[in-house]
């Protein structure tokens, strides 16, 4: 199979102005990382760049990353960049495109080692998945399974990984930068189940938190917010795309500062938005989460948790088919 025929790699090498817009905002979070943790002894950036690495050419224009005069990427700089690819023609067309970037051959979830708190990476999978950004740039839609009473999401159990590993010593900062396809997908054997657990999560928090629930109440509009909180049950596959594009972009954010307040990581929502979704464009969300470590001594979990939920609207938007973010209020 060629690698430039997967979903993955179309979605990833398109030039349209919406992706040309994300790609601009990780540059400017890997160039903030080169300001503060200039000598890092872990990787500024994983990313899983696809065949084209089309963020990786951004770095190199960039100046952030060096080359050779034969065009190689120097060797000060090699440990600063790594990408994360399981298809073999496509690490053969990296390896072409950037002789010296050093590339691991594997599925993300391979080197995180699934979603359990059980299996731990190890050696240099250990200090990849400690990066100073974390770039999962999925062409996946958020996945849910019944779980011992409650629903069990792989790619947000990863994220919990994530911040675990990154709470060893020496600790730092980090950021992930997170892409998925904005459709609400569940397997029918499962729909059901899952569509009554978030639901009952959203409800729990428009309950429990003013803020949260006067925002939710903004962003999703009146007739949604309504569906969200009666009594009646809620198909949540069955809703138009903007509206799955918008569950998909308080949901996931907010099931992340669930996984994670207890750690000691404060959650900040830095970017929160949704394009395509019209004509032959799948809808996508794409997220900026900030993960800064403030410990036991600052705040309580719940405290920190809360915070977390009033955060998820404040940069919330559309990038529009020019390329221009809106604020979710103008929509």
């Amino acid at each position: 199979m060629n690698g430039h025929s997967r979903p993955v790699d179309r979605a990833m090498n398109e030039d349209r102005a919406e992706k040309l817009t994300i790609r601009s905002l990780w540059l400017e979070e890997v160039k903030s990382v080169a300001e503060q943790y200039p000598d890092s002894d872990v990787p500024w950036y994983l990313t899983l760049s696809g065949a084209e690495g089309r963020d990786i050419e951004l770095l190199i224009d960039q100046k952030l990353i060096s080359l050779t005069e034969v065009g190689s990427i120097k060797e000060k700089d090699q440990h600063k960049v790594v990408a994360v690819e399981n298809n073999n023609e496509s690490v053969l067309q990296l390896q072409r495109k950037f002789v010296g970037l050093r590339i691991r051959e594997a599925p993300f979830q391979s080197i995180v080692r699934g979603e359990d708190m059980f299996n731990w990476p190890r050696d240099e999978d250990e200090k990849y998945c400690r990066a100073h950004i974390v770039n999962l740039d999925l062409n996946s839609p958020l996945k849910g399974m019944p779980e011992n009473g409650g629903v069990k999401f792989p790619v947000l159990a990863w994220i919990r990984k994530l911040c675990q590993l990154h709470t060893r010593s020496p600790r730092n900062d980090w950021t992930l930068c997170l892409t998925l396809h904005g459709e609400v997908v569940w397997p029918e054997e499962v729909k059901e189940e899952v569509n009554r657990w978030m639901k009952k999560f959203l409800l729990e928090n428009l309950s429990r938190e003013p803020v949260f629930a006067r925002s939710c109440k903004e962003f999703f509009k009146d007739a949604l917010y309504e569906q969200i909180s009666d009594c009646n049950e809620l198909d949540f596959t069955v809703l138009d795309r903007q509206d799955q594009q918008k569950v998909i972009m308080v949901m996931v954010p907010k099931i992340i500062a669930d996984l994670v307040h207890s750690q000691g990581w404060s959650v900040s929502t830095e970017r929160n938005l949704r394009y395509g979704g019209d004509g032959e464009h799948a809808p996508m969300v794409t997220w900026i989460v900030k993960f800064t470590w403030r410990g036991e001594a600052t705040a309580t979990p719940d405290a920190r948790y809360k915070s977390a939920l009033r955060d998820i609207f404040s940069g919330a938007g559309i990038v529009t088919e020019s390329g221009k973010i809106e604020d979710h209020r103008v929509l």
